[in-house]
């Protein structure tokens, strides 16, 4: 069997903590020995995961890259890997670190220092399903044919992703996370966050200095954000969950049959420490809290496959899958790195399943650059072609965009398909095709792609 290994890297830069993995991937060509090579990915071992180090910031909230940088060299090191034998890697950063003033600048220095790396400050969306992914129960939805819903409870937010056989229906963000409320080793309030903040008034009056609160008040505190959660799984959310969403809710009329609960509160959830206030924050007070939540305790709550590592496990070990092997190359600046793929759920709406795919990666189609990716399950014929062109205009005269239009498809289409579209289309203005690989639902370094001009302009 042909077979082939890549070592790939995640780091997950997050509000509360970094984490740094190393997994080996492992390829095997399914074509035929007289056909063109088509690769799939066949197992993804971690091999290597560091501690879960504090995500280094200044009094201004902004992150040290200089220290960020050391902690994450210093992972290398002890994993005894080099940055250049590091086939592909990606750096995601995400909940309240993603809206620091910097985080854009320092990750991208970061990984022009470490390698070939795919970047993204992860949206809600984004880190919902790649959370989900890490965490397993994307697996697990697929493996039982059932509806399971990761919530990933952090630092800043608790994402939400509903698999259904293995497909996202649905993702949301609810701003509730254990380091809201940032304390001393023996439970007092060091600093309230702006959400924080927000319960803390609704529970005991507008007003209320949070530096004030005792360990009991703290417990109050706790349960309401606990609520808070379980509120975005009913669907029935009061007031305050409303103004703490940071995206739509999820779909109302698909009821999980499992959740699991990932994150540092999901760690906490299912290992209460002995010490409460053991990570300077009331994370394992809001585990507990869920715990003895009347209507969390009537759900079927499993613990999944990971829970702290989910996020990081998500960026290094299922965020990169591999396009076709043809190609169609005119004139073009290569290589574009570190754009988003729409991957779409269904193939009998393709403008619409687009645009859901895009509002997944916190993406707005007439203004951010993207990839569009074809359906794995489309059939290479000539029917098929002229259904894929045909949602293509529809789509791009809906959403016009500055960007050139990129399509990503998984099976050897694009150079059958660039030959007919160049001499049947003359208004596609085709421009070029690109090499090697492409991350699944997340960030690219893009592969074997083509590319055309907008129609509409």
């Amino acid at each position: 069997m042909n077979t082939r290994q890549l070592l790939s890297v995640g780091i997950d830069i997050g509000t509360t903590t970094t984490q740094v993995i190393f997994s080996r991937l492992e390829l095997v060509n399914r074509a035929a020995v007289s056909q063109v090579p088509r690769y799939e990915f066949i197992k993804r071992d971690i091999s290597w995961q560091s501690p879960v180090f504090f995500t280094p910031v200044d009094k201004q909230g902004g992150l040290k890259e200089a220290e960020l940088k050391t902690l994450i060299l210093a992972q290398y090191q002890a994993a005894g890997i080099a940055p250049e034998s590091v086939d592909s890697g990606a750096i995601i950063i995400t909940g309240e670190s993603a809206k620091t003033r910097n985080a854009r600048p320092a990750v991208m220095a970061l990984s022009q220092s470490l390698g070939d790396f795919v970047v993204a400050s992860a949206g809600p969306h984004l880190e919902s399903v790649i959370a989900g992914h890490g965490a397993g129960a994307q697996s697990l939805s697929e493996q039982r044919m059932c509806r399971v819903l990761n919530i990933d409870i952090g630092g800043g937010t608790s994402n939400y992703a509903l698999f259904d056989a293995g497909k996202v229906s649905g993702t949301a963000c609810l701003n509730v996370g254990g380091r809201l409320l940032e304390t001393d080793g023996q439970g007092r309030v060091v600093h309230a966050h702006q959400p924080g903040q927000r319960i803390v008034d609704e529970v005991f009056g507008a007003g209320t200095d949070a530096r004030a609160l005792t360990v009991a008040q703290l417990g109050q505190v706790a349960r309401r954000m606990a609520a808070l959660i379980v509120e975005v799984i009913a669907g029935t959310l009061t007031p305050l969950a409303q103004s703490l969403m940071q995206t739509g809710l999820l779909p109302a009329d698909i009821t999980p049959e499992v959740i699991t609960l990932s994150g540092g509160v999901g760690e906490c959830y299912r290992h209460q420490p002995a010490d409460p206030f053991c990570f300077s924050d009331i994370g394992p007070l809001l585990a507990t809290a869920l715990h003895e939540h009347p209507r969390l305790r009537e759900m079927n709550v499993q613990f999944p496959a990971q829970t702290v590592r989910a996020t990081v496990i998500g960026t290094g070990a299922h965020t990169l899958s591999l396009s076709g092997s043809t190609i169609w190359l005119e004139d073009v600046q290569l290589p574009l790195r570190n754009l988003p793929v729409a991957i779409p759920q269904d193939d009998a709406d393709l403008v619409n399943a687009w645009r859901q795919a895009l509002l997944q990666l916190d993406l707005d189609p007439q203004t951010d650059a993207y990839v569009l990716a074809l359906p794995a399950t489309l059939p290479v014929r000539y029917a098929a072609l002229l259904t894929v062109i045909d949602a293509l205009t529809t789509f791009v005269a809906r959403y016009p965009n500055p960007h050139p239009l990129l399509v990503v498809p998984n099976r050897i289409w694009v150079k059958r398909w660039a030959c007919y579209c160049a001499h049947s289309y003359r208004n596609f203005r085709w421009r070029s095709s690109m090499r090697w690989s492409c991350g699944r639902e997340t960030i690219s370094t893009l592969v074997r792609l083509f590319l055309a001009d907008r129609l509409c302009r």
